[in-house]
């Protein structure tokens, strides 16, 4: 059993190819005009990739030439929230009656459960945790989106994204013009916050869009200060880059994943025994907010509105909640693919939920999808901690206690939106999980053989 040199390679290229892709197909088809079926056919690039990195660790895993892996829960949990997916693909129609078409079916089997294979080729490669390659990538991508969402936010006006073809993206290829309304751009809403009574412009980065450039920054903030603060030493010129990022993700004005963020944050430093690190970053957290409620016009209102449920989205994700639970108590066996969230919104149909990740799986799948994805989440958090606990204190550590982190950022950013209709978050956070798995496994069966030994008696 040997080790593969082409997994690691292939990372850095998925994950840089993931950031980008929203950007380049936009300007396939916005700026150079390209046919919509050519463009469609380039955007599954990502699949193809997936399919063909999943051939080539089944043929190791055949061949005998892989890492030779211990089967887990996880393992079973993942695998059965695809089959699940395939078998409403297969009989939903037939079953429940809903008369969907296959397009709708295959769309929303792609948005929901197909990127979850990416965890087996973590699974297959777990030397991407074990040095500092992943987290180096990582924190190099995130610094220059994260520069050049900075500099879009203040020197590119919404005439400019129009020119580069994003409201043609959203609209035209995309199919999801419901949500360009509200504007006379036809750019995306969310490009905007409301505050005050005032629309702020938000950061969008190469996501394409403010709350698509937050989301990602459940995995890419903690692993950021992982990199930078939680290693004995760093360059002056990381600590910059994790200024930028800092400064970048506040202009999201993503006000749950902020939230997360600071929790993120509070949490990272408490478990790396760093007390006073924390009460600092409240200290300085609550002088911030004490400014904002200063210097920010109608901001305590902005705040008070968003604390009652008043402000708009707010009144949106509580409306799209009570939806999606009375939908899951009327159907716990769900509605079937693509029925929910933006996988309904680009089919041009009704979604009966959205704005909530555990209710949109439970609503599509039922609750036998609600309860494995609350399976796979739980357990890759379990197999996060032992690796932090157990690992030493070299960089496994530091990326087990990121995926606990991003894991945790799941469950709570969860309620208020669909985060893995994010493709740069959802593909990276799987593949790493699947190789924190790996690790956590040997530490086990490693633990397992030490507490042997010191039972077998001497002589």
């Amino acid at each position: 059993m040997q080790r593969s040199a082409l997994i690691p390679r292939a990372f850095p290229i998925l994950a840089w190819g993931l950031a980008l892709h929203s950007l380049l197909i936009t300007l396939l088809f916005g700026w150079f005009g390209l046919p919509a079926d050519l463009v469609r056919a380039i955007a599954g690039w990502r699949d193809v990739a997936l399919f063909a990195l999943l051939v080539y660790v089944l043929i190791r895993a055949v061949t005998g030439r892989g890492m030779g892996t211990q089967i887990t829960f996880t393992d079973f949990w993942v695998a059965g929230l695809f089959c699940l997916g395939l078998l409403f693909l297969a009989g939903e129609n037939a079953w429940l009656r809903t008369g969907l078409p296959v397009k709708v079916e295959l769309m929303g089997l792609r948005s929901s459960v197909f990127f979850f294979l990416i965890y087996f080729v973590g699974r297959a490669g777990p030397q991407l945790a074990e040095d500092e390659s992943a987290m180096r990538q990582i924190f190099t991508l995130v610094v220059v989106t994260c520069v050049i969402g900075i500099l879009e936010r203040f020197f590119l006006p919404p005439e400019g994204l129009v020119a580069l073809g994003v409201a043609a993206y959203f609209q035209d290829f995309l199919g999801a013009s419901v949500m360009t309304a509200g504007n006379v751009y036809g750019l995306p809403q969310n490009y905007w916050a409301g505050i005050g009574g005032h629309m702020v412009r938000r950061a969008g980065s190469v996501y394409l869009g403010g709350q698509g450039f937050a989301v990602p920054f459940l995995l890419f903030f903690p692993i950021a200060t992982a990199w930078v603060v939680g290693r004995p030493h760093r360059t002056k010129w990381q600590i910059v880059g994790y200024v930028l990022v800092c400064f970048a993700f506040l202009l999201t004005l993503t006000r749950m994943t902020i939230i997360v963020g600071c929790l993120q944050l509070v949490l990272f430093v408490l478990m790396r025994r760093r007390a006073e690190w924390a009460v600092a970053a409240l200290a300085v957290a609550g002088a911030l907010f004490l400014v904002a409620l200063v210097l920010l016009p109608g901001f305590s209102a902005f705040l008070w509105y968003t604390l009652s449920g008043q402000e708009v989205s707010t009144a949106g994700h509580l409306n799209d909640l009570w939806n999606g639970i009375i939908a899951l108590l009327e159907r716990p066996w769900g509605y079937g693919l693509g029925t929910a969230d933006a996988a309904a919104a680009r089919a041009g149909l009704t979604h009966i939920t959205g704005d909530n990740l555990f209710l949109t799986y439970g609503v599509e799948l039922g609750l036998a999808g609600l309860m494995l994805l609350i399976l796979v989440l739980g357990s890759i958090a379990g197999h996060a901690l032992t690796v932090f606990r157990d690992s030493g204190n070299g960089p496994s550590r530091l990326v087990g206690l990121s995926i606990w982190l991003a894991t945790l950022g799941i469950f709570v950013n969860g309620m208020t939106a669909v985060v893995f209709n994010s493709i740069v978050f959802g593909w990276l956070y799987f593949w790493l999980a699947g190789s924190i798995v790996t690790l956590s496994e040997r530490l086990r069966v490693a633990t397992r053989s030490e507490h042997q030994l010191e039972l077998t008696p001497v002589g």
